[in-house]
């Protein structure tokens, strides 16, 4: 492995974990990111910390990002949001 200081971080590996949250019935994707060369875990920017079930977050540490995420047609897609109309059933 390489030096973290002296790495480029040019090659990655990526795990997604899913979890289904048995009270809400909802899902979750929890995604860590490693530089393949040196092993440093990268840090998501810009979601605050925390768990966010109808959202995104990151953990406290910064090298998890965790999504809230629902299979297709169970809430409206992003594009109906923008569109400035939703369908609800």
């Amino acid at each position: 492995m390489k030096d973290r200081a002296e790495c480029k971080h040019e090659g990655f590996s990526a795990t997604v974990e899913v979890t289904r949250l048995q009270d809400s019935g909802g899902f979750m994707a929890s995604v860590r990111i490693v530089c393949d060369q040196c092993g440093t875990p990268m840090h998501f920017l810009g979601l605050p910390p925390g768990l966010n079930l109808q959202g995104a977050a990151v953990s406290i540490d910064g090298a998890e990002a965790r999504f809230a995420i629902a299979p297709e047609g169970v809430v409206p897609s992003p594009l109906q949001s923008l569109m400035g109309f939703t369908i609800s059933n």
